[in-house]
């Protein structure tokens, strides 16, 4: 719909290309001008089609395709768009201009202006506003293109320092494979081995991160939103907590074999040194401590810089949780394929939370709750020595 009734020259002194305009060359360049109203869905102009006028977007906003669906740039109040009809002779629109909502664009038929000798000097102010704005937008683009070359192949450098170091500590953990197995049966302690993969690992990631050029925060090393992200997680973990406590209930209730274990039993994980509270208290302690440097690990160290440096796919949040608890996984597996599971299950969903949150706050605090829970309340571990 065209309105011709409103002062389209003060209308187009809020524009950054004619804000400068003399009060005559305003009036002047109304004369070619009118407002039109477009609804949501709308073609304001084809692809090919002849086209012989600027547009100024007083409001809404508009999308330019190339082709059928291939996207160009999206408009909003205060753009231009439309300046091939200021220089090309044959007049041809070079992209489909759709409005994607109630949308109103000032149109000056520059056409009709450019066949007027007598508007020669608006011709050129006109022209020279374009042409100065083209210049602009250009050098916007080239120094966008010249930050994502950088960003880039900073990117590459870090997926580099990533890849060498996995490879390194999985190579060395594969040749120590048998060692470690063999080391673990023997002792029937596998804790000294744990805490020493868990601590190489750290240092790993920790130097991976300050090589990468990227800052700790950005791999979710961060406070931020703390508050927000502990109650989040300690929301979504209750019933995770209470899965397990009927899961426990269903497995003694149901399967004789299990029929003499208790609900709850806090010595189940201390049968082979003795349980006392102190140890208890020390225990839990640790494995606080553990859950949290095993979070770093798996989440900031391995998920965050999967996701950051893999090819950006709509799968990549998934490829990024299987890959990094795979390979955390793998770190188990000279105890056994059983716990190598263990580590692998709950590590998706703590994937999952770490995608959602972006930080290691809410998976640490999670990973607590569900360790403490299972192994120390629950004891879960009585199943394992039956």
């Amino acid at each position: 719909m065209i309105n011709t009734n409103l002062d389209l020259s003060s209308e187009m002194k809020n524009n950054h290309l004619t804000a400068d305009f003399t009060v005559h060359e305003m009036k002047m360049l109304s004369k070619f001008s009118e407002l039109v109203h477009f609804k949501k869905g709308e073609y304001i102009v084809k692809e090919g089609e002849p086209n012989s006028f600027l547009y100024m977007i007083k409001n809404g906003m508009v999308k330019l395709y190339k082709g059928r669906n291939n996207l160009v740039s999206t408009y909003k109040e205060g753009d231009v768009f439309g300046e091939c009809s200021l220089y090309d002779e044959v007049g041809q629109q070079p992209e489909t201009v759709i409005s994607q909502e109630s949308t109103s664009v000032i149109k000056i038929n520059v056409g009709l202006l450019f066949a007027a000798d007598r508007y020669k000097d608006l011709q050129i102010r006109l022209l020279s506003k374009v042409v100065s704005q083209l210049s602009t937008e250009l050098d916007q683009k080239n120094e966008q293109m010249i930050d994502n070359e950088t960003k880039e192949k900073k990117s590459h450098k870090a997926l580099g320092v990533l890849t060498t170091n996995l490879l390194t500590v999985v190579s060395v953990y594969t040749l120590l494979l048998i060692s470690l197995t063999i080391f673990v049966e023997a002792t029937g302690v596998s804790t000294y081995v744990d805490i020493s993969i868990i601590i190489i690992f750290a240092l790993v990631m920790v130097m991976i991160m300050k090589k990468s050029g990227y800052s700790f925060k950005s791999f979710g090393v961060t406070m931020k939103n703390w508050k927000q992200h502990s109650k989040e997680a300690i929301l979504l973990t209750l019933p995770v907590l209470f899965f397990f406590l009927i899961l426990k209930w269903g497995l003694i209730t149901f399967i004789p074999a299990f029929s003499h274990i208790p609900l709850f039993n806090i010595k189940a994980t201390f049968e082979d040194i003795g349980f006392s509270y102190s140890v208890f208290a020390f225990s839990v302690a640790v494995y606080i401590l553990f859950s949290v440097v095993q979070e770093f690990i798996a989440r900031a160290g391995l998920q965050s810089a999967l996701y950051k440096f893999l090819p950006p796919t709509k799968r990549k949040v998934l490829i990024s949780i299987l890959l990094s608890n795979l390979l955390f996984a793998m770190a188990h597996s000279h105890i056994n394929i059983w716990f190598a599971l263990t580590a692998f299950l709950p590590g998706l969903y703590w994937g999952w939370m770490f995608a959602r949150q972006r930080s290691l706050v809410g998976v640490s605090i999670s990973h607590m709750m569900i360790g403490i829970w299972v192994l120390f309340i629950l004891g879960f571990t009585e199943f394992l020595t039956l």
